[in-house]
């Protein structure tokens, strides 16, 4: 598989610290596909999307919440009735 000059050219104007990024993005990526045999179809579109990615997180990075394994959610269940008992 081949990657376009156009998307070579986009990945070398990326500062450092992003391509290390795009870099993990892909490995992480190609790693999925190998363990569970899925074929690599476009790679042009997959560096496109990794550095989109990267982007996104660095303008909207994503909130990660404190977990407690002693809290859990209300939870409630209503017993069915059917629409002949109401």
């Amino acid at each position: 598989m081949k990657i376009s000059d156009q998307t070579l050219k986009m990945i070398n104007q990326l500062p450092q610290a992003t391509r290390v990024k795009v870099d993990q993005v892909i490995r992480t990526h190609v790693a999925a596909c190998r363990k569970t045999g899925s074929p690599i179809e476009n790679l042009d579109r997959l560096f496109i999307e990794a550095v989109e990615i990267v982007k996104l997180e660095e303008r909207c990075p994503e909130t990660r919440l404190e977990y407690s394994s002693e809290w859990e959610p209300f939870r409630r269940y209503d017993q069915y009735l059917s629409p002949r008992d109401l």
